[in-house]
């Protein structure tokens, strides 16, 4: 049955259909196959839903670039919408972009990003790619398609090998990969399936063509789990918004965006204003005098020494005079059970340690040594119960001085 939407707002499948501009060639066996396929799998129809965070911005995006309304459905066929995707290969993200490829599309990758996974960054990037290969191609979006998922490269040696000019290269005809044949196919059969889901008994869930998420800009790091909470929203939810992030924050070097759903964004703001306790992570810089080492540092500021390393990736304990650390300097008010829109009572200033896990060392007796409850244990370190503590294993505490 076709999904009905309200009168005021379109779904993003309405609006999708109105892009599709390809022949979907169906009479071709290879699209009928994919078709009989779909059918019979009304499951991988059913992953759409897991679109609903980012189709939006991903059909927008595509319609403000005059290309194809198909191109939306590339992510199912990739990743099946999860921007946390990974493949055998190393691409990654909704577009399973590849390193080498996210190093030429200007794709940010350190230790903080990886811009793969970032949604925005990813599809603008994805597009561009796709917008090259398609010049490249000669208009032919069948070859796009096609070098999109085994590489320009590859494309291009079937085309030689089939004595065809690249101008005229015919993607039906040419000697690709296996799960290349596949592709295009696949993706044609699913625009048809969008574009006529009563015909073939399919089933597209209910999402309206409307933002999903709004982007708001962050001049100082924060704690991704504060700022969740902030936002009136769990942690995992926004980081299914903000996969892109490494670690518990952005590089402190230079300003971020958060994507937060636009139900949510007023309530982030007036929280931040309000808010009197803070989870933020701040990070400073220490020049490295003659006689320091890092356990030296690490006192100083009241943190680690493991986590000067880490932050500064160094691999050995030499420091050079006017060398440049990144230090951490935090601070950690303890949240109680009040609404975090109301004014928070004054609460002890704790400082952070790292613990390292030892051999037959069980959750409750580091709670005892530190003063503290498995269960806040459990809570900064984003644990279960079911949990098991490995051996070295690193956990973040939080004390008195």
């Amino acid at each position: 049955m076709p999904i009905h939407m309200s009168t005021q707002t379109s779904s993003v499948w309405e609006v999708m259909r109105s892009q599709f501009i390809l022949d979907h060639q169906v009479n071709r066996p290879e699209v009928q196959r994919q078709l009989k396929w779909l059918a019979a799998h009304p499951q991988y129809i059913s992953q759409l839903s897991q679109s609903r965070p980012y189709i939006y911005h991903i059909v927008t995006e595509i319609k403000k670039r005059k290309m194809p309304g198909e191109i939306a459905l590339l992510p199912l066929i990739e990743s099946a919408f999860d921007p946390f995707s990974y493949s055998k290969v190393g691409a990654a993200g909704l577009w399973q972009i590849m390193p080498h490829t996210g190093k030429e599309l200007g794709l940010k990758k350190d230790w903080w990003t990886d811009n793969r996974r970032s949604i925005a960054p990813s599809t603008r990037a994805a597009l561009n790619y796709l917008g090259y290969l398609n010049h490249f191609f000669n208009g032919n979006w069948d070859l796009t398609f096609a070098a999109y998922d085994a590489g320009e490269g590859t494309v291009l040696r079937a085309i030689k090998r089939a004595g065809q000019n690249q101008k005229q290269g015919n993607y039906w005809t040419i000697a690709l990969p296996h799960e290349t044949r596949m592709y295009v196919p696949r993706l044609l059969a699913l625009a048809e399936v969008i574009a006529h889901p009563e015909r073939y008994n399919a089933h597209l869930p209910l999402i309206p063509h409307k933002p999903y998420f709004e982007e708001v800009k962050i001049n100082n790091p924060i704690d991704l789990n504060h700022a969740a909470k902030l936002a009136g929203m769990s942690y995992n939810e926004l980081i299914k918004l903000n996969p892109g992030f490494n670690r518990w924050t952005a590089s402190p070097n230079e300003p971020f965006k958060l994507l937060i759903p636009k139900t949510n964004v007023d309530q982030f703001y007036q929280n931040l204003a309000i808010s009197t306790r803070r989870l933020e992570r701040q990070l400073t810089y220490h020049y490295v005098q003659a006689g320091d080492t890092i356990k030296s540092i690490s006192k100083r500021y009241y943190t680690t020494a493991n986590l000067i390393r880490t932050l500064n990736q160094l691999s050995d304990e030499e420091l050079k005079p006017g060398q440049k650390l990144l230090i951490p300097i935090e601070q950690l008010y303890i949240e109680h059970q009040h609404p975090i829109s109301q004014p928070l009572p004054q609460l002890p200033e704790l400082i952070k340690v790292v613990h390292i896990v030892q051999e037959n060392e069980y959750l409750d007796d580091i709670a005892k040594k530190y003063k503290t409850s498995p269960e806040m244990i459990l809570e900064w370190n984003h644990l279960t119960q079911q949990a098991f503590l490995k051996k070295n294993q690193q956990l973040i505490i939080w004390k008195k001085p």
